[in-house]
C-alpha cells in the first residue's frame, strides 16, 4: 500500500491537482447526470449524459495538467466570477432577511447601497463611502 501511494505522489509531481474550478465542474457534472436521468427521450438524455461526460474530461484534464500558469488562472477567473454571483445571492438574501426591519437604498452620487432602518417619517441619509446626503420618506 505505502509503495502504491509513493508511486501516486511521483505521477502527481509538478501537475495541477484540484481547485475551485475542479470541484464545480465536478459538482455540475453531478447535477447534469442526475437531471438526465429523468428525462425520458433519448436524444435530450444523449446531449446531457455528452455535456456531462465533457465536464467530467474537463476536470480529469485539468486535474492532471502541467501547465500549472494557466490552470491557475482559469481558477483566479472562475473565483471572481463566483465571487459576484455568489455575492450577489448573499446579498439577496439578507435583504430578504431584513425586508420588515430595514430598506435598501442606492446612493445618487456612487450608487452604492445604503441600508436604513424601516422608520416611518422622513430621513436625512448620508452614504458612508462618498459623504452625499439625501432625504428619503419612509411610509
Amino acid at each position: 500500500m505505502n509503495n502504491l501511494m509513493q508511486r501516486f505522489r511521483f505521477f502527481m509531481q509538478d501537475r495541477y491537482g484540484f481547485d475551485q474550478l475542479g470541484f464545480a465542474l465536478i459538482i455540475t457534472s453531478l447535477i447534469i447526470s442526475i437531471i438526465s436521468s429523468f428525462i425520458f427521450e433519448w436524444h435530450v438524455r444523449l446531449v446531457f449524459r455528452l455535456i456531462d461526460l465533457a465536464l467530467l474530461i474537463i476536470a480529469v484534464i485539468r486535474f492532471l495538467s502541467k501547465n500549472i500558469d494557466a490552470r491557475s488562472r482559469e481558477n483566479i477567473k472562475f473565483r471572481t466570477v463566483w465571487g459576484k454571483i455568489s455575492g450577489w445571492f448573499k446579498f439577496q438574501n439578507r435583504r430578504f432577511r431584513d425586508g420588515q426591519t430595514h430598506r435598501y437604498y442606492h446612493c445618487p452620487s456612487c450608487k452604492a447601497q445604503l441600508r436604513v432602518k424601516n422608520i416611518k417619517g422622513k430621513h436625512t441619509i448620508r452614504c458612508p463611502r462618498c459623504g452625499t446626503q439625501f432625504e428619503k420618506k419612509i411610509r
